[in-house]
């Protein structure tokens, strides 16, 4: 069994707790901001999963890490302080897996985009636009998982070199997000590759959080004793397509 500490008590912090014991995991302890972890953590910890907010992720590292806990961050918006968190790993010499969405079909969903894009890399006439669909308590926009998307289709479609938010008309070299918070929706991204005589769509919906749990727990089991920055889609990138 391992050990493990939740870090962020909110809808991903309830349904992890409510899986974790069928799934090899004894809870050995939940801290929010009312039980913060720098006061109140248990010494019999492996692995702690952090879903906090963006402006607590170093702070919650850094102890995590002082204390010979490997990590498994789902929290988003941090990405801009990679190089901290990676040199606060290096020094403390644990591990650290993250994910902009720990669901397995959403990181087989980014194989299946880069797959595609590389294709509609040779015919020009397609124009591509991202669409992500989140509940309204979401805050971040675009979704960390919408950026990565679009990230595998910079990489791999040369006529476009950025992404934007939200815009009416964007540049040709732009691929545009369009972010929308709608009541009870978990997480819908849509990929569309668009000319004016069809239009290929690739959908990723997510029906409940429960996926997203596995995944964290899956990248729990796979960061106990390692060393250094992992992402969760690693695992995933030796697909056969």
């Amino acid at each position: 069994m391992i050990n493990l500490a939740i870090v962020g008590y909110g809808k991903m912090g309830k349904m992890i707790e409510s899986i974790a014991p069928g799934n090899d995991f004894t809870i050995s302890g939940i801290y929010d901001v009312i039980n913060p972890v720098k006061e109140h953590l248990k010494d019999d910890t492996d692995v702690a999963i952090e879903f906090s907010t963006p402006a607590s992720v170093i702070e919650n590292v850094e102890y995590l890490s002082s204390k010979g806990i490997d990590i498994v961050c789902g929290t988003t918006g941090w990405y801009n302080k990679a190089n901290i968190v990676k040199d606060i790993i290096k020094k403390n010499g644990t591990g650290f897996i993250y994910a902009s969405n720990f669901s397995v079909g959403v990181n087989i969903f980014f194989q299946v985009v880069k797959y595609a894009a590389s294709i509609i890399d040779k015919y020009e006439q397609y124009d591509i636009n991202l669409t992500e669909t989140h509940h309204t308590q979401k805050l971040d926009k675009p979704s960390g998982t919408a950026i990565r998307t679009a990230e595998y289709i910079l990489d791999n479609i040369k006529r476009k070199d950025k992404f934007v938010n939200d815009l009416v008309n964007a540049a040709q070299n732009e691929i545009n997000i369009l972010s929308k918070r709608v009541e009870n929706v978990v997480g819908r991204h849509e990929v569309e590759f668009a000319s004016e005589s069809d239009t290929i769509t690739l959908i990723h919906n997510a029906n409940s959080r429960q996926g997203f749990a596995e995944g964290a727990l899956l990248a729990a089991k796979y960061i106990k004793g390692r060393k250094g920055f992992f992402k969760f889609e690693d695992i995933f990138k030796n697909l056969t397509l």
